[in-house]
């Protein structure tokens, strides 16, 4: 019943992308199909509000910045993900005051969440008192009220539950998995101009970026496509927790490998090279979990495999290789930085983001804050000027250096803490929990690999994030023996 679960959700999802690129194509059309969407949300969610969180999480992992549908409101569009996540919210404040239980599952890590929402509540306090302008930080602090839905995922209360969302996962990263390789597939192998709608579909939705690389390579990298990371991980952990599920789980995880693989995105490789390092000590160090040593070893080996073997068969298809692209030659040329833009970016950056956060080393400069530096970006420096051109942003790719910019040192430190605090109750679970203890691991691991990536490409400040880090706690709260509730 699990493999036929997953694949009716495959259809439902693409035929969700399928609509997607109508309601683009016929704005009327998309007006309708997000006022659809978000009614059948609302309806799923009362008769049963995890069956609502599973379609967030499905949303998180093919949406990108959340505008696969939009709703027109006169110079504001309102994405698809703020209307699923307002209809769950109100679906959950109901039943809350309904049943009197606010937190659920949660309780226990109650603290943890309102710290964080305190740090929150304060850089755009400061950033408001900074004169940085309501609008600049409200665009800044916006993607943490997705943690306003920490409580309604305490309604996940039992392992089914988590199981049960595990299927929308995986349906969701097979659906990431088909559209990366399609639409890296199209744009190798077609003209650029015959795709021109296709490739402002991907652009005006915010599910990602192509750009050309060389030759007739090009590069798809959807924001998304960090949940790869999360769906390696997590899977060689269900690969282990259910064995009868064990090829299925193999399979996720290789379309997990390859969707991170395509993205060409160094950030994701290496938040997945330290967790598979940080993975490989932990099974060496810790006695108990060499029991399964072999098997993590297997799997991991064979989704590797499928996704090596997925990426050259797209790059060079119909033939598995021989098309004139080598994957060695593709890797060479993501991994020197000497001459990359986006690396040179981020070296220029650097001296300026840390003065700025010397000039308010305690309080933070808060949300909103703009700074200038010099990049040599083509998206921004168009006339290729040699020297690069200087940008004004509120957005920095130094995720940590912008966290530390905005919060201030103290609330920073308090920010890291939270993290490290939610690091470290996956690994206290990780010893007491035997029956699911993989499933924990490969959450751990997703974390520290999110929280590696961060340091080059923010993610702890976006809803993609953000979810990554409710997910693992909604489930150590779950599989807590002390607090087992099914």
């Amino acid at each position: 019943m699990k493999g036929k679960t997953i694949l009716l959700l495959v259809f439902a999802l693409i035929g969700l992308e399928a609509a997607s690129f109508l309601a683009w194509r016929f704005p009327s059309f998309g007006v309708f199909a997000w006022l659809i969407i978000v009614g059948l949300v609302v309806a799923v969610s009362l008769v049963k509000l995890e069956f609502g969180l599973s379609w967030v999480i499905a949303e998180l992992i093919l949406g990108g910045k959340g505008y696969l549908f939009s709703l027109p409101l006169g110079n504001f569009d309102l994405s698809i993900r703020l209307g699923i996540f307002s209809a769950v919210f109100l679906v959950w404040v109901l039943r809350a005051v309904k049943t009197k239980n606010f937190w659920g599952s949660q309780y226990n890590f109650r603290w943890l969440w309102i710290g964080l929402g305190g740090i929150v509540v304060w850089a755009g306090l400061i950033g408001l008192l900074r004169g940085n302008g309501l609008k600049a930080v409200f665009l800044d602090a916006n993607a943490f009220l997705f943690l306003g839905l920490v409580p309604a995922f305490g309604c996940l209360k039992s392992r089914k539950d988590f199981f049960s969302l595990c299927n929308f996962i995986a349906a969701a990263l097979i659906v990431l998995a088909l559209k990366t390789g399609l639409t890296q597939g199209l744009f190798n192998h077609l003209p650029s101009t015959s795709l021109a709608d296709y490739y402002k579909w991907i652009r005006d939705t915010g599910v990602g970026e192509i750009t050309f690389i060389i030759g007739h390579l090009y590069r798809v990298f959807f924001q998304s496509q960090v949940f790869g990371l999360l769906g390696f991980f997590l899977g060689i952990g269900l690969v282990m927790a259910q064995p009868k599920f064990r090829w299925l789980w193999t399979g996720v995880a290789g379309l997990s490998v390859f969707v991170v693989i395509t993205s060409l995105s160094r950030s994701f490789w290496l938040g997945g090279g330290v967790a598979l390092v940080m993975g490989l000590i932990g099974l060496l160090a810790i006695k108990s979990a060499r029991q399964g040593f072999g098997r993590v070893i297997f799997h991991s080996a064979v989704a590797g495999l499928i996704g090596y073997l997925g990426f050259m068969w797209v790059l060079n298809f119909p033939y598995l290789w021989g098309g004139g692209i080598q994957g060695g030659s593709l890797v060479r040329i993501r991994t020197d930085i000497s001459s990359e833009s986006a690396a040179s970016s981020r070296k220029e950056l650097l001296p300026v983001i840390n003065q700025a956060i010397l000039d308010h080393p305690y309080t933070g400069s808060g949300f909103g804050t703009a700074l200038t530096y010099r990049t040599k970006d083509p998206r921004v420096n168009k006339n290729g000027n040699a020297q690069g051109t200087l940008y004004t942003t509120t957005a920095f790719e130094l995720g940590y250096n912008a966290l530390a910019l905005q919060f201030g040192l103290p609330f920073f430190l308090g920010y890291l803490l939270v993290l490290f605090t939610i690091l470290k109750k996956g690994i206290v679970l990780f010893k007491l929990e035997s029956r699911h203890r993989a499933i924990i691991a490969g959450l751990v691991l997703s974390l520290i690999a999110v929280f590696a990536l961060h340091a080059t490409t923010p993610y702890l400040n976006h809803p993609l994030g953000l979810g990554i880090l409710m997910l693992a706690l909604c489930a150590f709260a779950i599989f807590d023996p002390r607090y087992e509730r099914n």
